[in-house]
């Protein structure tokens, strides 16, 4: 071999990741690792071994849900049906992922359900998700890069997501925006390659989006957004291209409010005033909670109406407005930056404007689980600005600064977060400190001066009763029976803590009074006869036998305690 030739193979470069993919590309993949890897150090306290699931919603969605616990394709297809609602919602993907991980969870040598493959899906989908933001903005912000990195971090690393990824029932969000997204990206890919191919795949991310969550059906308007910041003319083509996203979405938002109707049926009635307002208040608040994360709840009530609205809630109309509108008139001076504004609050608005409380659903007022998706829209026009202010040597310290400060407090405030969805008591605990009840007695008269959070009282005395931790449970219980509540569960728990400490009268009462509340339940009256029998007062429990045989037929003891308590009278 000549010397030459040597030199020659001597001077071939080193094949590297640099050489191989381009600088620039490198560079933005190289970003993209890094922002996944703050996120996953920000959620690393949920894979906690003393992670469990909690008694808000997980036992309807995983533990005791019959949907999950097999994959068959006669389960699968059971999911699908229309008829097959879980918790008042219809979203047989989310259920199907749930029962995929099920199957890893679930030890039947022992029956223990690990809580372990849930928090790992829900981690993986929020990091895909976190991926796709990023993806998503550097094109929408033509390759700009801090206009996606820094909406993708605070995106992964916001605490106000935590409720999204570390409750398991709410695998939901993680998933539906995980096809939303997707659906974006397909769209956009169609945009660019004009391949009709890349339309229908949108689509079909678009349905897949939708049998995950119906908060997917604003997609169509988040489309016409895209189209609008690309600058596209609405032609007859345009609007021919979201017709049957369109369709899709009115079915599945029928279909929703049919389901949902009776739970807006009976909610708390308020006057389209105050619902003007609450909506108002939470269009901002959302706002507010994006900047200053703080007193973050998993449930934020409504406030007493009895004696007026606090100040806040009247001006709440026009801060709401004032907040959707500013943005847009300080960017007058750009039109591009303009029109890239009006991309960001469209996005917020159509992600948001469906859980406004218009319609009184629930018990909360706003809920941390709706941000998720929908503060894409304002972190992307802040990351627009960011972007600006660093590429500006006057500002860019100061920027670069404020944004480190600000996502290291986004990690700290995350890292506390999660520790909070540990299992029911801590999350209960922590609800109760934000909105505790505050009651005094006045003479013979119990006044309630502040209402607090019903649902965290109760499911808090729901965990220390599942424990046999009666003295702890009552503690709770007692708190709701003084406020006068009208929970039928509540006064039926309290009289089997009053069994269990052989208070029969006390016993009879409170089943007395679930009764009158719901007396539909049969298995009030068969404990309330239950304690009349201990107390031999025949004549007390032959009604209540009655009425369970009325109600439960299939009950065949009540029909043998009447016969025995017949007996018995009949020899008096």
């Amino acid at each position: 071999m000549s010397k030459k030739k040597q030199n020659s193979q001597k001077s071939q470069p080193v094949p590297t990741v640099e050489n191989i993919v381009p600088k620039a590309q490198y560079n933005v993949w190289r970003w993209l690792a890094g922002i996944l890897l703050i996120t996953l150090i920000a959620y690393a306290p949920v894979f906690s071994d003393l992670k469990e699931f909690t008694n808000w919603d997980d036992d309807g969605y995983i533990t005791d849900q019959p949907l999950i616990k097999s994959l068959d394709g006669e389960s699968i297809g059971k999911m699908f049906e229309t008829s097959s609602v879980v918790m008042l919602n219809y979203h047989p993907l989310t259920m199907l992922s749930l029962a995929i991980d099920y199957q890893r969870a679930y030890d039947d040598t022992d029956n223990t359900l690990s809580v372990a493959p849930f928090v790992a899906t829900n981690i993986i989908l929020h990091l895909l998700n976190t991926a796709l933001v990023f993806i998503l903005l550097y094109r929408l912000s033509k390759k700009r890069i801090w206009a996606a990195a820094l909406p993708a971090l605070l995106f992964g690393i916001h605490p106000m997501h935590v409720e999204s990824v570390a409750w398991l029932s709410e695998r939901k969000d993680v998933l539906y925006c995980f096809f939303f997204l997707l659906s974006c990206i397909a769209y956009l890919r169609y945009l660019d390659k004009q391949k009709y191919s890349m339309l229908a795949l949108s689509f079909l991310l678009f349905i897949a989006a939708c049998l995950s969550k119906a908060m997917a059906t604003p997609l169509p308007i988040v489309l016409l957004l895209i189209d609008y910041l690309e600058k596209r003319k609405f032609t007859a083509r345009v609007w021919l291209e979201k017709l049957p996203y369109f369709a899709v979405a009115i079915w599945l938002g029928y279909l929703t409010l049919s389901i949902q109707d009776k739970a807006i049926a009976d909610a708390e009635y308020f006057n389209f005033a105050q619902r003007v307002m609450f909506a108002s208040y939470g269009l901002f608040m959302y706002w507010v909670k994006l900047v200053a994360p703080l007193g973050l709840s998993a449930i934020y009530p409504y406030p007493a109406t009895g004696e007026g609205l606090p100040f806040i809630f009247y001006i709440a109309p026009l801060v709401g407005l004032a907040a959707m509108i500013l943005p847009v008139w300080l960017a007058r001076g750009n039109k591009e930056r303009q029109r890239e504004t009006i991309f960001g609050i469209g996005f917020y608005l159509a992600m948001i404007l469906l859980v406004l409380q218009f319609l009184s659903v629930g018990q909360a007022i706003m809920a941390d689980r709706y941000s998720y998706v929908a503060y894409i829209g304002p972190l992307f026009i802040l990351g627009l600005y960011v972007h600006d202010w660093i590429q500006n040597p006057r500002y860019k310290n100061i920027a670069l600064g404020i944004a480190g400060a600000f996502s290291l407090l986004c990690v700290f405030l995350t890292y506390q977060r999660i520790a909070v969805w540990k299992d029911s008591k801590t999350l209960w605990a922590d609800v109760i400190d934000k909105y505790p009840y505050e009651i005094k007695q006045e003479g013979k008269n119990t006044v309630v001066v502040k209402r607090g959070v019903k649902t965290a009282y109760k499911n808090i005395g729901d965990y220390y009763a599942s424990r046999q931790q009666f003295d702890s449970a009552y503690v709770y219980y007692n708190v709701l029976v003084s406020a006068g509540t009208k929970d039928a569960e509540v006064w039926s728990n309290v009289g089997n803590i009053y069994a269990i400490k052989n208070n029969l009268q006390g016993a009879i009462d409170a089943y007395t009074k679930a009764i009158a509340l719901d007396a539909s339940n049969f298995e009030n009256y068969l404990k309330r006869g239950l304690m009349n029998l201990r107390l031999n007062n025949c004549a007390a429990v032959i009604p209540d036998m009655d009425k369970v045989i009325q109600l439960n037929p299939s009950f065949k003891d009540a029909q043998a305690i009447k016969q025995k308590c017949q007996e018995l009278l009949s020899k008096q």
